[in-house]
């Protein structure tokens, strides 16, 4: 373990399980990649990514999963994404309010040739369970706004969805990066409600949006700061998103890059405290971290390192106050590099259990977690075919 500078570092006592409770892995997606997993009101799961359905067309699909983690009814396409981009951070999302309005979200490339990375958000509604799909319909339409990318969704305490994303409208003209943006639903009509909250943002890692258990809302991103600091930051929402605090920041790590990390935040919350999970390159502390957040901020806040060779943290929690977090970890057999994908399981007295999701031998990122009804685990990712580069989305059920 690295030795980290002015902070103070919990180090966790860890034990390692042979992962023998899964059910089998399950492939849902031949040609598949950018996992999204949503709870709605009733605890079920809605799994949605993309497909690749032609040389260079893509397609938003999802399935739904019951309270118990099985599999309710048959894979639906959302035909209005036809063309949509493909991104791993920047992946379509399928969430639904709690009066049932199906949401889907995607990206489609800017029709301006000298945007290399250009694109902007669009979203269809389904009133009848996923059968027919409204319109796609552009989130922003303001002239000048050239791009929107970087987006999350999450069920809001009015039963509303909630959308945070990074826009290339400027709130601060003279500062670098993107502006954080949030909006949010009402009824069928769409998202009505924009505004920006932070106005230098890293340009290209997924932002977190996530309603707590004290129906509190936040965004958690990750922000530039005085000499290109790229660390986590977040802001916060106790009025249904109609106010937001200054952004806080969640830890001091002082990464110093010239460049996007490509890795977002992760927030959960136990019933008990508010924690978060995320990668830094920062010289004097690298890997994956996890934090519990207090109301205020210290210099010599406690974080807690997870991996030091980690990528692409996701969190839950359970009422129990455990934290369980999946990410993506190099292993080598031979001369070959692979990842496999890893659960930590942290308990309030910090200890973990750490357990392997996938087989030797396979190549896994990006993964993501939810929490069933009955307390059991459901985990969907990429899987690479070692031989022919094709991606698959699986899945497994754990208890």
């Amino acid at each position: 373990m690295k030795f980290i500078k002015n902070t103070f570092i919990l180090a966790f006592m860890v034990s390692m399980n042979v992962l023998t409770h899964a059910q089998k892995t399950i492939e849902i997606s031949p040609n598949g990649s950018g996992p999204f997993l949503f709870k709605d009101v009733q605890k079920n799961l809605l799994l949605s990514w993309t497909e690749k359905i032609g040389k260079n067309t893509f397609i938003l699909k999802y399935l739904e999963f019951d309270a118990k983690g099985s599999r309710k009814g048959k894979i639906k396409t959302v035909i209005p994404s036809k063309g949509m981009q493909s991104h791993a951070e920047s992946m379509p999302k399928v969430a639904k309010t709690a009066n049932g309005f199906i949401y889907a979200i995607f990206r489609l490339k800017a029709k301006v040739p000298k945007s290399r990375f250009g694109g902007h958000i669009y979203y269809t509604i389904s009133k009848d369970k996923g059968k027919t799909w409204s319109k796609k319909k552009k989130l922003v339409t303001e002239k000048g706004a050239k791009s929107q990318s970087f987006y999350d969704v999450t069920l809001l305490p009015d039963g509303e969805l909630g959308m945070s994303w990074l826009d290339s409208r400027k709130l601060e003209k003279n500062k670098d990066g993107s502006t954080l943006y949030f909006a949010k639903t009402q009824g069928a009509k769409g998202f009505i409600i924009q505004k920006p909250l932070a106005g230098s943002t890293c340009q290209c890692c997924r932002t977190e949006i996530y309603t707590d258990t004290k129906s509190v809302i936040h965004i958690a991103f990750r922000n530039i700061i005085e000499g290109s600091v790229r660390d986590m930051f977040k802001v916060s929402s106790s009025n249904n998103g109609k106010t937001f605090t200054v952004p806080f920041r969640i830890a001091i790590d002082n990464w110093v890059i010239n460049g996007c990390p490509h890795t977002g935040p992760s927030l959960a919350d136990s019933g008990k405290a508010l924690a978060a999970v995320w990668f830094t390159g920062a010289e004097n502390g690298y890997g994956i971290f996890f934090k519990k957040l207090a109301n205020k901020i210290s210099f010599y806040e406690t974080k807690q390192l997870i991996t030091l060779s980690g990528r692409h943290p996701q969190m839950i929690a359970s009422k129990k106050g455990k934290y369980k977090i999946v990410f993506e970890d190099a292993y080598e057999i031979g001369d070959e590099e692979y990842n496999h994908i890893i659960l930590y399981v942290v308990d309030e007295k910090g200890m973990i259990t750490k357990e392997k999701v996938t087989k030797e031998g396979t190549d896994n990122d990006h993964a993501v977690v939810a929490e069933t009804g009955n307390g059991k685990l459901l985990i969907a990712w990429v899987r690479t075919d070692v031989k022919t580069f094709i991606t698959k989305v699986v899945y497994t059920v754990l208890d």
